[in-house]
């Protein structure tokens, strides 16, 4: 079994299916057989053209594999930037995530002329690096591309026990891969050594305080850092916020009532559109759509590629990625009519964009598996079988379309062999500097309560809200949520409390 869906920033969805960005020209400058803590706050930090594109440069360092015994094993980190444009009036270092847990920020920084504003380009050397076990960061590589593509199209609610017992397979298998990888990585890719990953990057930079701008998961791990270096915070915007406090399964719940929130906004707006493929409106078309996704658990539907199909599990993970964005819903649409036509390949396309699967049928990251190693970590589970029967029953009331798959994907970290022994499950950061957390409305992903948690956690933060759709609010279009941010971490201008800015009104 697993949690269908990525708690990851649009940005990184979109823009890494574009391309994905090759750092082989990183060079081999970091200092071997690293042994103490301190060693590695004093490295050289060596930047060098990165090959795909000289404007930007590439890096690697070393961090401990185990903060607690920094000398054992060390792993590497990948770094790139996108220098500041103007030198002169240069902020320093802003550390970017966007999202995940598993997404890639190098990629993230290779699409940084539209993820992010001018005035951010112009102040600050934008970091981007990719988390321990992510991507070029000594990778938590666990299943082969053919495992994978059987991991994301397996039934997500199982309806027979041998159905239960192959998917729970699955999820042993993944598990298995990941223990295999060597310095029991899988037992040291949370949150709380990533963020101490951060801080080492900080140093090494040259900042004496953090500045870092986080997209959804990015959100948990800037939160963090605050919570344990309150005083290195910078100037921190967390756009997007998940709540530390919440449980797994009430993250689960929460994320399946965000997604049926934004599929009745969808269907709502549906019939103002010529090419809206629905035949009836409110909770008639939401059974449309439900019972369309149900109909591919016996037939699923033919594809472009005559060697793949689109399942259930799969069509439930593309209409929710269309969610991500409204500026998507037309797409959205025409892949709905066509999939009613019987032709999946239009959702099967948005299905490979979340997971960064290539024509080749290689994956561009290892993004899938490290979601899970990291979420199944930082947030273990203790549900049974029995109880998420029950929360399947329970769920769909709220969640008719999303809540009996998210009940089921906690069966994954119930089963996950390791957990952090120390979790921390509440942000407060005293003595921190004023912190921007950024919440969106009726986000998919991340749900508005989210951002009221966090904020009421964190000692010094200052709440924006966006009252629109879609995941995150940072560069969607909102000239007041946009402001708000540039103002904040080039300046230093904290915004006035509770500030909300108004949906932008789009043109039919």
């Amino acid at each position: 079994m697993k949690k269908i869906i990525p708690i990851v920033a649009i940005w990184t969805l979109f823009l890494t299916s574009c391309a994905s960005s090759d750092n082989s020209a990183i060079e081999e400058t970091i200092p071997q057989n690293l042994t103490s803590l301190d060693s590695y706050y004093s490295q050289e930090l060596v930047w060098s053209d990165c090959k795909d594109d000289k404007k930007f440069k590439c890096a690697e360092i070393q961090v401990p594999v185990d903060y607690q015994n920094p000398g054992d094993a060390s792993l590497t980190l990948a770094l790139k930037k996108l220098p500041a444009k103007q030198t002169s009036n240069k902020v320093g270092s802003l550390l970017i995530n966007p999202g995940g847990p598993g997404g890639s920020g190098t990629d993230y920084v290779t699409y940084a002329e539209d993820a992010f504003g001018k005035r951010l380009m112009d102040s600050f050397d934008i970091i981007g690096f990719d988390p321990r076990g992510v991507a070029l960061s000594t990778p938590l590589d666990c299943l082969t591309d053919k495992e994978v593509d059987e991991f994301i199209a397996f039934d997500g609610t199982p309806d027979t026990d041998q159905e239960l017992k192959e998917s729970l397979q699955l999820s042993i298998n993944l598990a298995k891969g990941c223990e295999a990888i060597e310095n029991n990585l899988i037992a040291h890719v949370g949150t709380q050594e990533a963020a101490r990953d951060m801080d080492i990057i900080r140093e090494l930079v040259g900042d004496e305080k953090l500045n870092f701008l986080g997209a959804s998961y990015g959100t948990y791990l800037g939160g963090m850092y605050a919570e344990l270096f309150p005083e290195k915070v910078g100037r921190l915007v967390l756009d997007g916020a998940v709540d530390p406090s919440l449980s797994g399964e009430e993250q689960s719940f929460d994320q399946a009532v965000g997604l049926d929130t934004a599929l009745r906004r969808f269907v709502e707006d549906c019939p103002k559109h010529d090419d809206c493929p629905l035949t009836q409106t409110g909770s008639g078309g939401i059974k449309e759509i439900r019972d369309f996704l149900d109909s591919l658990d016996a037939k699923p539907l033919k594809t472009e590629d005559p060697e793949r199909i689109l399942t259930q599990a799969m069509g439930v993970y593309a209409v929710a990625g269309f969610l991500y964005s409204d500026e998507w819903w037309s797409y959205m649409r025409q892949s709905l009519a066509t999939a009613f036509d019987g032709d999946g390949t239009d959702l099967l396309s948005i299905v490979d964009l979340f997971n960064e699967r290539k024509d080749d049928g290689t994956f561009a990251t290892n993004a899938t598996e490290a979601i899970y190693a990291i979420n199944c970590f930082d947030e273990p589970s203790d549900a049974t079988e029995e109880k998420v029967r029950e929360f399947a029953k329970t769920w769909i009331k709220e969640a008719p379309v999303f809540g009996d798959y998210l009940a089921w994907g906690n069966l994954a970290c119930t089963i996950w062999p390791v957990k952090d022994p120390n979790p921390i499950n509440k942000f407060e950061a005293l003595g921190a500097a004023p912190i921007v957390v950024v919440g969106t409305k009726y986000d998919p992903a991340t749900p508005y309560k989210w951002a009221l948690g966090l904020s009421s956690q964190l000692s010094s933060s200052v709440l924006l809200t966006y009252e629109g759709d879609g995941h995150t609010a940072y560069m969607r279009g909102s000239e007041c949520i946009d402001k708000e941010i540039e103002n904040y971490l080039v300046d230093g201008t904290v915004p006035a409390k509770n500030i909300i800015c108004p949906a932008i009104v789009k043109a039919e």
